[in-house]
């Protein structure tokens, strides 16, 4: 939301206070001028003062800058005064009466564009800055599709008046919108469109925080070559331009980039360069979170002295953090004693006479706002002492439990690799079993197998055999993922090795019947449900008849555009409602036919923009359209569209989807 607030300063704010000669001259104006537009222009630049130091005396100055423009009938001033307040009510979280102001402001600009915008060209540029402020407040709203709607009005116009400044703070916003939609190769686009823009009329400040932006979308992706050609581009431009913080954005960027590539001593050394300009600048909280992960670095560098000695750090500097912040309130409190005088006269603006009797009382109103602000700052610093004293104490307690936290880490790291390595060597139990692709090969004329486990180790599985003159694939869905569906898959592939390759049992349908039986023998003793959804074919040599067995998961044929859903038995191999055999199925199979087999996983998976499933009707609709390409293409096209809709989301359960032509 930074990059979106400092835009709307940059369009809103147009007076501020560097146009200001002085605060008293203003006064002066605004006590001088009758009720006429030079009164209203007066206060409007007043507002620009009075919106970076307090936002009660803002609204008032706004509200009784619109209440003359109104009277004189001066439309300028009107919608000058609205954006003013639409300002306001933004940084005071009100986005229902910012929209309604800064909608009411683009209305008197749309009024005159028509007729005055050669005349008067402030018309063109005002109804683009509403546009913008707008767009601001809805996508400060989530309402994306409106936000970039009024951001491409806005672009329109400044295309027309030739703006580029103007046309980059649109482009960015609307970058900042794809990023927010995690459509990050858009992002990129519009990006790059005001980063152009930038270069074109020599921003060189502005152009260094664009180049992080891409640089952080390309991180995301994990493309961590662009990302840092990026950062490397926007440090050079930083130290041309003498822009001090982006320097420092831009080193713990970097930092960033090679701790997510698990290059520590590199990060470490980024993030150091970085600390040591946030400590020349007292930018506490980019140091606060430096520090941290410097000492993350240093944890999976098993140097836990320098984790500790840095978290130490991290922790002092959040203190520090914590008491500007106080010294930031107790200014604030003696800035607002300071312009309370100013206040009451805003409140007063009503008539010339009432001013000037204010002036007559101006001495003793600041007599009384010294006292009261002296003894509220009399209470804070006695608040701060007592602070002060309780987290000396709180720090001698951490020291003591830091310790036994450093002995923790380590117990609870060697405990974690233990763990992980156990299930890794399971998972290269399991991998074992699978079938092998050679093996596929020697028995299939082409496939593809696309195999995701939700964690290392997958209740899904895909399986083959041969017995005589009979090849036998199954991909089925066991009951959990992780390692208990491990383990069952381990088991489930078992029984079917021994119906097939110990019992001789040919047809698909019998050996469910009696992978099932030794299920219930002896996992379902106590009725739990555990067993398996899935699909086994049976490919005879030199026939093109296919037979198989369906446990609630339906095989696909499509050939020459045309889908073929097949028939499925309603019941799991397991315990279920229905008890009968398994029915026997069988299909022809074409010249060019494809076949799927899947399981529940891709179609089950909550994503794309809205975050609903992606149904099995979508998948079928992305099968039907690619089953011509070569399968391989066609492995890369279904994984692709499942980690695009997955987008950020977490994967909810193990994926298999395979592809055959017989």
């Amino acid at each position: 939301m930074s990059k979106h607030i400092a835009t709307l300063l940059l369009f809103c704010c147009s007076f501020s206070f560097a146009q200001q000669k002085s605060i008293d001259s203003l006064w002066n104006k605004i006590n001088k001028a009758a009720l006429d537009s030079q009164k209203v222009n007066s206060l409007n630049k007043l507002f620009g003062y009075y919106s970076t130091t307090n936002n009660d005396s803002a609204l008032i100055i706004a509200e009784k800058a619109l209440e003359i423009a109104k009277i004189i009938k001066y439309e300028k001033g009107e919608a000058a005064s609205y954006n003013n307040l639409g300002t306001v009510y933004f940084y005071t979280g009100n986005n229902a009466k910012a929209l309604t102001s800064f909608l009411a402001a683009a209305k008197i600009h749309e009024k005159h564009y028509d007729e005055k915008s050669i005349k008067d060209a402030s018309y063109n540029e005002n109804l683009s800055t509403s546009y913008n402020n707008i767009g601001i407040i809805y996508q400060r709203q989530k309402l994306y599709e409106q936000a970039e709607n009024y951001f491409r009005k806005s672009i329109a116009i400044d295309e027309k008046t030739g703006d580029k400044i103007g046309l980059a703070h649109c482009y960015n916003n609307i970058g900042t919108i794809k990023e927010e939609t995690n459509k990050y190769d858009e992002a990129i686009k519009n990006y790059e469109i005001a980063l152009q823009l930038k270069q074109e009329v020599n921003d060189t400040l502005g152009i260094p925080s664009t180049l992080i932006n891409m640089a952080v979308i390309r991180m995301n992706q994990n493309k961590f070559h662009e990302s840092l050609a990026y950062l490397e581009k926007a440090y050079s431009m930083s130290v041309r331009a003498n822009n001090i913080q982006d320097q420092a954005l831009v080193l713990i960027n970097k930092g960033d980039l090679f701790y997510l590539t698990k290059d520590y001593p590199t990060a470490i050394v980024n993030y150091q360069k970085g600390i040591e300009i946030c400590k020349s600048q007292n930018y506490f909280q980019f140091l606060s979170y430096a520090y941290n992960n410097v000492s993350l670095a240093y944890y999976y560098m098993k140097d836990f002295q320098k984790a500790y000695d840095y978290y130490q750090k991290y922790t002092s500097t959040k203190d520090s953090l914590y008491n500007s912040e106080n010294a930031k309130v107790l200014h604030e409190l003696e800035a607002k004693y300071e312009t309370e005088g100013k206040e009451k006269e805003i409140k007063l603006l009503t008539s010339d006479k009432e001013i000037k009797d204010l002036e007559l009382n101006k001495k003793k109103i600041i007599i009384y706002a010294f006292i009261g602000g002296s003894i509220l700052l009399a209470f804070f610093v006695f608040m701060a002492l007592r602070a002060n004293v309780q987290k000396r104490k709180i720090n001698q307690e951490l020291d003591i439990k830091n310790q036994k936290i450093e002995v923790a880490y380590k117990i609870i790291e060697i405990k974690q690799k233990e763990i992980v390595d156990s299930i890794n060597y399971a998972k290269r139990i399991q991998y074992t079993l699978l079938a092998h692709d050679e093996y596929l090969k020697q028995n299939i004329k082409e496939h593809f197998i696309l195999f995701k486990p939700k964690d290392i180790v997958s209740g899904d599985f895909y399986w083959a055999t041969r017995q005589g003159n009979k090849f036998y694939l199954a991909v089925c869905d066991s009951t959990g993922h992780g390692v208990p569906g491990a383990f069952m898959s381990l088991l489930n592939i078992g029984f079917m090795s021994e119906a097939i390759n110990e019992k001789g049992i040919e047809k698909p349908n019998e050996v469910f019947n009696h992978v099932r039986k030794r299920l219930v023998e002896n996992m379902s003793k106590e009725k739990q449900k555990d067993g398996f959804d899935g699909i086994l074919i049976c490919v005879e040599d030199g026939n093109k008849t296919i037979t198989y067995a369906a446990a609630h998961n339906k095989p696909i044929v499509i050939n020459n555009n045309e889908i073929k859903i097949l028939t499925a038995d309603k019941m799991p191999v397991g315990i279920g409602e229905l008890t009968h055999d398994f029915n026997l199925y069988s299909f022809n199979m074409q010249e060019g036919d494809t076949l799927y087999l899947q399981t529940d996983g891709l179609a089950d998976q909550f994503g794309g923009p809205k975050g609903k499933k992606f149904m099995y009707k979508r998948l079928n609709e992305l099968l039907l359209e690619i089953h011509s390409k070569p399968l391989n293409e066609q492995h890369k096209i279904i994984e692709t569209e499942f980690e695009g809709w997955r987008g950020d989301l977490e994967q909810i359960d193990d994926v298999c989807v395979v592809g055959v032509r017989v």
